[in-house]
C-alpha cells in the first residue's frame, strides 16, 4: 500500500472514530446509526458486523469498552470525563428521582436530558458511585408535584395549542378574569405556576394553578408577534459593578456612577419583588405605571412598620 493510500485510510479511520464518539457523547449511538458510520459502503450485512468489530476491538485496546442495548451503544468510560464528588453524584440522583415523578412535560424531558448528558461525562468509577447511590436511595420523592399532576398536565396542554384563552384566577382572594397567551408550566420548590403572557397589559405573569378558577379556549389563534413589556431600570452604587445581568437582560447605558438595565420576558411580579430589594439604589425609568406600581408597593410596605 502507497503512503498516500496509507495515509488517507488512516484518516478515514479517525473521522470514522470521532463520528462515534460524537454519537456517544449525545447519547445517540443508535446501532444503525453506527453501523452506517463504519460500513456505509459495503452491502454485505456480515462484512459490516466484522468491519465493525475491528473498530470496536481498537477501542478496547485503548481502554474504551462500548456496551450494546435495545439496539443502541453505550459506555461507561468515554475520553474527556469531568470530575463529580459524592455530593455532586447525590444531587444528579435526586434531579433525576424528582424527573421521575413528574407529569409528561418539557420540564420532565428537560431534566431528564440534562440528567442524560452529565452522565455522558462520568468516570468509570463516576458510574458505578452513581448506580450504588440511586440503587440504595429510599426517599420518597413522589410528593414533589403529584397532588398537581392533572393541572399541570391540563396547563401543559393550553401551552402547546395554538389558541388564546381565557382565566379565570385568585389574586390576594379577589378573581381576576383576563385574555392571555398559556406560554409554559414553570416550578419552585413546591408549587407549580402557568405562565401567561396578558395580551392587553403586554405582561407575564406566573400563576399558581392552585389559584386557577377557570380556563377555557378563545376562538383566535396565538400571535407570535406579540412582544412582553420592556423595563428600564437605573442601578447606583454598589449594584453598577456588583449587578449580574439575567438572560433576558442587558446593558443599555453605562455611567461613572450608574447603569440603566433594559429588562424584556421576566414576570412583572418577579422582577418587582427583585427591583424593591435593591432599595434607594434602583430606580425605575419606564414604563410609568410600572414605576407607580413599585411605589405603590413601598408604601404599602412601609405601612407594615406604622
Amino acid at each position: 500500500m502507497s503512503q498516500k493510500k496509507f495515509k488517507e485510510k488512516y484518516n478515514d479511520g479517525c473521522v470514522k472514530i470521532f463520528n462515534l464518539l460524537k454519537l456517544l457523547y449525545e447519547d445517540n449511538a443508535l446501532y444503525d446509526d453506527v453501523i452506517a458510520i463504519f460500513s456505509k459502503d459495503e452491502p454485505d450485512a456480515e462484512k459490516q458486523h466484522v468491519t465493525l468489530n475491528k473498530f470496536l476491538n481498537t477501542l478496547k485496546v485503548f481502554g474504551m469498552n462500548l456496551q450494546k442495548s435495545n439496539k443502541k451503544f453505550t459506555s461507561n468510560n468515554l475520553p474527556f470525563t469531568e470530575t463529580f464528588d459524592l455530593d455532586d453524584l447525590k444531587s444528579i440522583n435526586m434531579l433525576m428521582q424528582v424527573a421521575k415523578n413528574l407529569p409528561e412535560s418539557a420540564t420532565k424531558e428537560n431534566i431528564q436530558d440534562v440528567v442524560a448528558f452529565l452522565k455522558t461525562r462520568f468516570s468509570e468509577n463516576a458510574h458505578i458511585a452513581f448506580e450504588n447511590i440511586s440503587n440504595n436511595d429510599n426517599k420518597d420523592y413522589s410528593f414533589y408535584y403529584s397532588d398537581l399532576r392533572a393541572k399541570i398536565e391540563m396547563c401543559e396542554k393550553y401551552c402547546s395549542d395554538n389558541f388564546k384563552i381565557g382565566l379565570t384566577y385568585l389574586e390576594n382572594g379577589v378573581e381576576v378574569t383576563t385574555f392571555c397567551n398559556a406560554q409554559q408550566v414553570v416550578f419552585d420548590n413546591k408549587n407549580a405556576y402557568l405562565r401567561i403572557f396578558k395580551i392587553t397589559e403586554q405582561e407575564i405573569k406566573d400563576i399558581n394553578v392552585n389559584n386557577i378558577v377557570e380556563i377555557s379556549y378563545l376562538p383566535s389563534q396565538k400571535n407570535s408577534n406579540e412582544v412582553s413589556m420592556t423595563v428600564v431600570f437605573r442601578l447606583k452604587g454598589r449594584l453598577v459593578h456588583a449587578y449580574s445581568l439575567r438572560p433576558n437582560e442587558r446593558i443599555d447605558k453605562f455611567y461613572d456612577d450608574s447603569i440603566v438595565i433594559v429588562n424584556s420576558g421576566e414576570p412583572i411580579d418577579a422582577l418587582l419583588k427583585r427591583l424593591i430589594r435593591y432599595d434607594s439604589d434602583c430606580v425605575i425609568e419606564r414604563p410609568k405605571e410600572l414605576r407607580t406600581r413599585m411605589m405603590a408597593m413601598i408604601n404599602d410596605t412601609l405601612k407594615n412598620y406604622e
